[in-house]
């Protein structure tokens, strides 16, 4: 039986009638901001998919729903402030950036490979295309083609990737894809957060063989070294030695930076993927995991002297440290999505490297 709502706003009655097809509730109470609608638990036996139901229905009209299961239990639904985004126009104006930032610094690691002639300066860039540019690419892609996919299983509205160029150092500052719907629930969070680690990783390992394949058929014929790497515990699991004080093979650096973004992203804290997984698996405890994965970067940049854990730990901190909740906060998280925590914590440990680049 649901109480009679007197209503004046059409808004406010389209709000009401659609909780009301899903959810037996005993009280409503609006004001400017939000309707609130408070129910008992034994009316609802199956909330979780009764409340995801009425997310699918109301967030595509503007709507946000968030689920409170605590002194009291209720659905509070919210306006959704109108929003505007980018066409895909600059998705792909950004990727075309981004490759040609990847080929030509691939083309300066690959000189040391090209011999000297009339055409080293386009094999160079052959080269840097073949090698570096396209597994890279390859790698980050599917990495967030993995968060974009999961989201949609999900029915959270997403982006594109967006690819940042960065002619310097690797091509590039990495992808993301914009979730333009917040998450529905913890499993949801936790399964969106790890699809790309976990495709990236997947797809970077068949990889990690083959430029081992290429590395012995290209041998340098340059003596340019711009860095040494020091590589992260899965190249000692597979038995893998790469030669130091020698030009690096393209290819074998992409890979590495696939490994290392891998390991970077899957950090716990803030935003990052890592982030994302704790924040599901763990709840609204995750913050303290955040913290301490704050801390230790803080450590490893005082300990080896590696700026780069201090511009990441600026960039969680910037931001912001506490992830915010699923709107169905309290549904319980499956031993398949436990697995998956565990599983990114194996990633982690396999990928990482304290002080990547050698000084």
């Amino acid at each position: 039986m649901f109480p009679s709502v007197k209503v004046e706003n059409e808004k406010l009655e389209y709000i009401v009638d659609t909780v009301k097809s899903k959810i037996n509730y005993y009280e409503v109470h609006a004001n400017p901001m939000s309707v609130r609608f408070t129910f008992f638990g034994s009316d609802n036996p199956d909330i979780d998919q009764q409340f995801d139901e009425l997310r699918k229905i109301l967030v595509p009209e503007g709507y946000i729903p968030f689920l409170v299961m605590d002194v009291e239990n209720y659905v509070e639904v919210t306006i959704r402030a109108e929003q505007k985004y980018k066409t895909n126009t600059v998705n792909l104006i950004m990727l075309i950036l981004t490759l040609a930032s990847t080929i030509y610094v691939g083309s300066i690691y690959a000189k040391s490979f090209v011999a000297p002639g009339r055409f080293s300066e386009l094999y160079s860039l052959l080269y840097g295309f073949i090698f570096f540019s396209l597994p890279l690419m390859f790698i980050l892609g599917i990495h967030e083609t993995a968060h974009y996919l999961v989201a949609k299983k999900y029915n959270v509205n997403a982006s594109l990737p967006f690819f940042i160029p960065l002619p310097y150092l690797i091509g590039t500052f990495g992808a993301f894809v914009s979730l333009r719907d917040p998450i529905p629930s913890r499993k949801a969070m936790t399964e969106i957060g790890a699809a790309g680690p976990i495709a990236g990783f997947l797809v970077a390992l068949p990889l990690l063989f083959l430029a081992q394949y290429f590395e012995t058929i290209f041998k340098p014929v340059g003596s340019y070294i711009p860095f040494e790497l020091n590589y992260p515990m899965i190249y000692r699991l597979f038995g893998i030695f790469e030669p130091t004080k020698v030009p690096i093979f393209p290819m074998v650096f992409a890979v590495w930076v696939g490994m290392f973004a891998t390991a970077m992203n899957l950090i716990p804290a803030g935003q990052l993927d890592g982030g994302h997984i704790a924040r599901g698996v763990l709840g609204s405890k995750s913050y303290l995991l955040g913290y301490i994965f704050l801390g230790f970067l803080f450590y490893l940049t005082i300990a080896y002297n590696y700026l780069g854990w201090l511009f990441l730990a600026l960039f969680v901190i910037f931001m912001g440290m506490v992830h915010p909740p699923a709107l169905n906060d309290y549904q319980k998280i499956s031993k398949f999505d436990i697995g998956i925590g565990i599983f990114s914590i194996i990633m982690f440990i396999l990928t990482f490297t304290p002080l990547p680049i050698k000084p």
